[in-house]
């Protein structure tokens, strides 16, 4: 199914960190002995592989290395295994078998009461359904870059929004910051930004 997954432009290398391969569930392992992460829908989705390099691609890195995810949002786990990311920065995580969705922006999660299996599939089958692929049609990702969006898409743009391709690093930081900047505000909270 992986191989008829639409635009790949990354495909993980093979498996060259066997620590963390270890502790990972066998159905993750199974997918990783087949595809160590990949890069699709022209960078709209990204399931991380086991690999020390390229550090953006490692799901160690964003476990335990030092864009630990949950060290930089309130809603993830030390236990949630960081398996993937849309094209924003909304990660995709393994917690209890089940797939969850971290809304970075806003730093809230949900289940999607798919194991890894069925969000796979269901990412074949309906792409639009978990990502905002309309919105990058006419963005150049390349490998290890994200999309940071200005203004960010949980505050009212009355003249649109602007999309810009980042590091992967950089734009999960700037998640995790503006996340803790709005997480309490009240809804309707009127908001200036400063762009540099």
């Amino acid at each position: 199914m992986i191989q008829h997954l639409q635009n790949i432009i990354y495909s993980g290398q093979k498996i060259d960190d066997f620590d963390t391969f270890d502790i990972l569930p066998d159905y993750l392992k199974d997918f990783f002995l087949v595809q160590n992460g990949f890069i699709a829908f022209k960078g709209g989705l990204h399931i991380r592989g086991c690999v020390k390099t390229p550090s953006w691609h490692s799901i160690n890195e964003s476990w335990f290395g030092d864009i630990k995810l949950s060290g930089l949002f309130d809603s993830i786990d030390i236990n949630d295994i960081p398996i993937g990311q849309d094209c924003f920065g909304d990660q995709f995580v393994i917690r209890h078998n089940s797939v969850w969705h971290l809304f970075a922006e806003i730093d809230e999660i949900v289940d999607l009461g798919l194991n890894f299996n069925e969000f796979i599939e269901q990412i074949y089958n309906s792409p639009k359904e978990f990502l905002n692929i309309d919105l990058i049609d006419n963005i150049n990702l390349k490998p290890g870059q994200l999309i940071n969006v200005v203004p960010p898409f949980c505050i009212k743009a009355d003249k649109g929004y602007s999309f810009k391709p980042i590091g992967t690093e950089s734009q999960i930081k700037y998640l995790s910051f503006l996340s803790k900047q709005i997480k309490n505000l009240p809804n309707g909270t009127t908001i200036d930004f400063e762009i540099k």
